[in-house]
């Protein structure tokens, strides 16, 4: 057997491979006696059926079988040995494929697509968002906090503080229904009619815009979620019940509940900000992933073997395509392809490659956390593993795992080894520059 390749440019080349019968009638010969031994055919023993019967039935399948193993360990082996960084899958060159499979002596052709040379240049800034928390962040999420562990005591009127129960009527649209919500979750022109009532008061309010989200209007009118989207009808409601709620009080005892080693205000106030700039960070260094990514991918400079991969989208399509939709498919995927070369290359020579280890690991501090959060603490590192295990049985959550790391490695590198352009920006800034636009559709 004889195989060797010639370089047709630097991305592409083509393998030739070279088989006598006799590099697999040896495996051939030994297929057919399995069959002997175990043919049963009417009229003779087991074992016993002439070979000249089987040779004339299985021997052209077993030959083709054998070809076509010994073609792709071939091809593999030559493959790791010349090391060679191959794009797709060598394809079969010769249209009349057929006739290689004819007579004693074989010869193949297959064109190979090859990854191109190229360097990373990391010296183009990125922007990095460093992120501050501003006085009004943290006010406002103590008194989400304080209010989240508040009480309510009887009042007199609806004020914006109140929880308010009472009874929603309407006979046409057979609404009776008791509920209980806040004043914050009304829509503005609700709050307005509600403000200063007392208890016993009754009065008539629109369905539209009742609630801030319209899906409470389910709840509290026990109407189906395709009702309530554009329901705009006019309901009483009479007020049962105002309660006031008082926020929690700025002492020991609260900020234990929420940090249990902290003591005093200011350093309550500290672990807030760090809390909202912990979350903050994480979306600037998604931020820095995405402009990093985006920015190599820019200014990366190099050549692939196109047509090689038209050619090669075309054979491994399960249904057959034509060249213009192969043509399509590899526009669609030219720029994935590029940054995977890109990653892979910043992956292999940073060594940042993902372990299996750190998967499990990963995998294992999930579960962990999510056991706690149930109150489940001491759990068996056996049952730990089993529950890892199971997890790891599925294809997509090894992926989703393996990105997210691949991921927090690349935030790591880049923070390290890029050239940074260091932003500050308080939230306001960063959601208004970044997030706004998303709220508004």
């Amino acid at each position: 057997m004889k195989i060797s390749k010639e370089q047709i440019d630097a991305l592409n080349a083509v393998i030739t491979l070279e088989i006598d019968k006799a590099d697999y009638q040896p495996k051939v010969e030994e297929a057919l006696n399995n069959y002997r031994k175990n043919a049963s055919v009417p009229g003779f023993r087991k074992g016993h059926v002439p070979m000249g019967m089987i040779k004339k039935q299985y021997e052209k399948a077993i030959q083709i079988d054998e070809l076509n193993k010994l073609i792709g360990q071939s091809l593999d082996k030559f493959v790791q040995d010349e090391k060679l960084r191959l794009l797709g899958q060598p394809i079969p060159k010769d249209e009349n494929a057929e006739a290689n499979f004819q007579g004693d002596h074989h010869k193949f052709v297959f064109e190979i697509g090859l990854e191109p040379e190229f360097s990373i240049d990391l010296s183009q800034p990125i922007d990095y968002y460093d992120i501050k928390v501003t006085d009004k962040e943290i006010d406002t999420q103590i008194e989400h906090l304080r209010s989240r562990l508040g009480s309510y005591t009887e009042a007199e009127t609806i004020t914006e503080n109140s929880q308010i129960g009472g009874t929603f009527f309407s006979e046409a649209n057979e609404v009776d229904k008791f509920f209980t919500f806040t004043a914050k979750q009304l829509g503005e022109k609700a709050f307005e009619a509600l403000k200063g009532k007392k208890v016993g008061d009754q009065l008539t309010l629109s369905t539209k815009g009742l609630f801030k989200d319209v899906h409470m209007l389910m709840e509290a009118l026990e109407k189906p979620h395709d009702v309530v989207h554009d329901l705009d009808i006019e309901v009483t409601f009479t007020v049962e019940k105002i309660q006031e709620l008082i926020l929690a009080n700025m002492d020991e005892d609260f900020f234990k509940q929420i940090y249990p080693e902290v003591t005093t205000e200011e350093e309550f106030r500290k672990k807030v900000a760090e809390s909202i700039k912990e979350d903050f960070d994480h979306n600037a260094d998604i931020r820095l992933l995405d402009d990093a990514t985006e920015l190599l991918i820019e200014n990366t400079k190099f050549d692939l073997p196109a047509e090689f991969l038209k050619r090669w989208i075309r054979a491994t399509s399960e249904n057959p395509i034509t060249e213009e939709e192969a043509a399509q498919d590899y526009e669609k995927s030219e720029k994935g392809l590029r940054y995977q070369l890109i990653e892979g290359k910043i992956l292999t020579e940073n060594n940042l490659q993902v372990s299996y280890q750190e998967i499990r690991q990963f995998c294992e501090n999930a579960i962990r956390a999510q056991m706690a959060r149930f109150g489940l603490h001491d759990i068996e590192q056996r049952e730990l593993d089993n529950f890892v295990n199971n997890t790891l049985k599925e294809r997509n959550e090894v992926d989703r795992i393996h990105r997210e790391l691949t991921g927090g490695k690349l935030i790591q590198f880049y923070k390290e080894k890029a050239n940074l352009n260091k932003i500050e920006i308080d939230i306001d800034a960063f959601i208004e520059k970044f997030y706004s636009h998303q709220h508004n559709h």
